[in-house]
């Protein structure tokens, strides 16, 4: 049987170094199957290079402008937004406005598990990208990086 999870506001997750991005995974791994929900904060430029997974992901806009890359299309969301991105598609996102804040509902724990992977594992960029390409791997992202990266 699987039990109630409650993050509290007194006691909340600490932030992940995720690239630059700052992403606090609330109820990671078993605690809430079968999905997590992420905050994620970065700023101008920053976000994701293009990517894909087996899981869901939805993203809701709560500060700022975000671009999402669709395999070959792209779209401009501002505050307020909502995106579902199915499972297998090709995307990234890159920050538009100066700063930019991200709720985002996975439906895998692996994200989490990936996030912090990153945060103890990948610190610098791109010297650190070998690195980041195989903990992807291991948690199931194909990365589709630009010939020569």
């Amino acid at each position: 049987m699987r039990n109630v999870y409650i993050s509290n506001a007194n006691c909340p997750p600490k932030p992940l170094n995720v690239i630059g991005e700052a992403v606090t995974v609330f109820g990671g791994g078993d605690l809430s199957k079968p999905f997590e929900v992420h905050i994620q904060e970065g700023n101008q430029g920053g976000g994701p290079p293009p990517h894909h997974h087996v899981w869901d992901e939805a993203f809701y806009v709560l500060d700022g402008e975000v671009e999402f890359i669709l395999s070959d299309t792209s779209e401009v969301l501002d505050t307020g937004s909502f995106i579902h991105i199915p499972g297998g598609t090709t995307h990234a996102y890159r920050n538009v406005s100066e700063t930019a804040k991200l709720l985002a509902v996975v439906s895998d724990s692996r994200g989490g598990q990936l996030f912090a992977a990153y945060n103890e594992h990948v610190h610098n960029m791109p010297e650190d990208l070998p690195k980041l390409i195989e903990i992807g791997t291991q948690f199931g992202i194909t990365w589709e990086l630009p010939e020569g990266s």
